[in-house]
């Protein structure tokens, strides 16, 4: 009952908070936030449109177009590793291991030349240099994995574009094929190497065909096929060829590529997508997505959305057997005066006949799970998520100029009972992130792409659950958890500036 009076009086504040409809301060329109997970703005599809077409060669490099990002960017994470005794956690044990963190300077710089004869090339370069003491324990994909610097030809690619069809290949970011996408949560973006051809002549519908090669993970400089991007492990196998692993575990087989097929239907009230990625001898993963805006006045909207993912093993499976799916659901109301607020479901197979009991491989891009939030992804075999969040544009609000607050919170239910073999602590997470524009007042949200100089400052507390017996699990079980996470704080600072 606490609970409920407290949810309908925080529709009541920000029913409140709505006011009449306007238009940003600069003069573009306000559109309500769109679902996505955390760190992918899925976009309208738009048509790109090329400002100069080039007459000759010389002319095609000398009015091409720069772009650049110089960001500082740092991460803590109080995170704390302990071992078990009799059971429980150690009184007043050390953590086993040292706090994680990173904090460097870098960004990137690229340039991509005029079409000529409707094709044009591009190159991008991306950096991250230490700053400060390097870290004692990992490096939270923000650094290379000994704490070093990286500089790496990220994008390289040739792309054709002609009325409604763009070819392109080489590498380069990728982010708007979901389960293929940027995952740009810590220094660097991920990136991918293939081949893509997207086609949007039919009216608010546009097909996606790909074959993508490799991927370079966010703290890396190094490309490597999409078998090793998706972190295989030969401990959390079933029924895997084990002569596909090294003697710690890691995957040695043979590179595997990655075809990929895309719709996306994109009304003014309604979003349909489904996705298809085959990787050879390892995995199949149909991704779909549908959301439906209600426009309940001329200030007010609700948003409903479904997603559901199927993960299958195909022919001799590097990976063993692979049978998983997740389900999701979403509401979101959006108010034209700058607030947000939504309310989100997830669960996760449990199958102990599948990899990792069911666990879902997301390491190619972004997490697309709706509870995917700072630190937590919900893609582990068995989760049950709710979350909840509010967001406020406090510029357009007229509070506090040129800024954007988000508050969100999750409730992760494990499997944990003595039975099962993939038991997990439960977990929640609080968190808290702040954007700063010096270039727009409103009309942003916590990850706009925006030219100029913007702050963001990002915290989040994870308080996992340590009340299980763990001497009986590994009775019942023939292992034991080797550590056991106590409660952290992660916090992330980003500072760009984007020309």
């Amino acid at each position: 009952m606490i609970k409920s009076s407290i949810f309908l009086a925080s529709l009541l504040i920000v029913s409140a908070l709505a006011d009449e409809a306007k238009i940003n301060d600069d003069g573009t329109l306000y559109e309500a936030p769109r679902l996505a997970g955390d760190s992918l703005a899925v976009k309208p599809l738009e048509k790109e449109v090329n400002d100069h077409t080039a007459d000759n060669v010389m002319d095609m490099f000398k009015n091409g177009t720069v772009k650049g990002l110089i960001r500082y960017s740092g991460q803590h994470r109080t995170y704390r590793h302990y071992t078990t005794q009799d059971g429980h956690i150690g009184q007043g044990q050390s953590p086993s291991k040292g706090n994680p963190y990173y904090s460097a300077v870098g960004g990137y710089l690229g340039y991509k030349t005029a079409p000529l004869y409707n094709i044009s090339l591009g190159g991008t370069f991306y950096t991250a240099q230490p700053v400060g003491t390097k870290s004692d324990y990992g490096n939270l994909g923000g650094l290379a994995d000994d704490g070093g610097q990286y500089t790496v030809l990220s994008e390289a690619y040739i792309k054709y574009k002609i009325e409604d069809h763009d070819a392109r290949y080489g590498r380069r970011e990728m982010p708007n094929y979901r389960f293929i996408s940027l995952s740009n949560i810590r220094f660097s973006p991920i990136t991918h190497q293939g081949a893509t051809y997207e086609n949007d002549s039919l009216e608010d519908i546009k097909f996606t065909v790909g074959y993508i090669e490799k991927m370079k993970e966010r703290n890396s400089d190094v490309f490597i096929d999409m078998a090793r991007g998706a972190r295989l492990n030969l401990l959390s196998t079933v029924n895997a060829d084990i002569s596909n692993y090294d003697s710690s575990g890691n995957y040695i087989g043979a590179n595997k590529a990655m075809p990929m097929l895309g719709i996306q239907v994109n009304k003014d009230d309604y979003t349909l997508e489904g996705w298809d990625y085959y990787v050879d001898d390892f995995i199949n993963t149909v991704y779909l997505y549908a959301d439906y805006t209600f426009h309940i006045d001329k200030t007010t909207n609700l948003t409903f959305a479904a997603q559901y993912v199927k993960q299958n093993n195909v022919a001799d499976s590097i990976a063993g057997d692979i049978n998983s799916w997740l389900y999701g659901v979403k509401m979101q109301a959006s108010w034209k005066s700058g607030v947000t607020t939504f309310l989100n479901y997830n669960q996760v197979a449990y199958n102990e006949n599948s990899y990792a009991g069911g666990t879902l491989f997301v390491r190619w891009g972004t997490p697309q799970m709706f509870n995917s939030f700072q630190v937590q992804d919900s893609e582990l075999a068995g989760t049950k998520s709710i979350g909840a969040g509010l967001q406020l544009e406090l510029g357009r609000m007229g509070l506090v100029p040129n800024s954007v607050i988000r508050f969100r919170y999750g409730i992760y239910d494990m499997p944990d009972s003595i039975a099962d073999k993939y038991a997990a602590q439960d977990r929640s997470e609080a968190t808290f992130d702040w954007r700063y524009s010096f270039t727009k007042n409103d009309g942003f949200g916590i990850f706009t792409e925006m030219e100029g100089l913007s702050v963001q400052f990002r915290i989040a507390y994870d308080d996992f659950k340590t009340d299980y017996d763990f001497e009986a699990y590994k009775t019942a079980n023939g292992y034991s958890f080797e550590s056991v996470t106590e409660d952290f704080i992660d916090t992330r600072l980003y500072v760009d500036y984007l020309f």
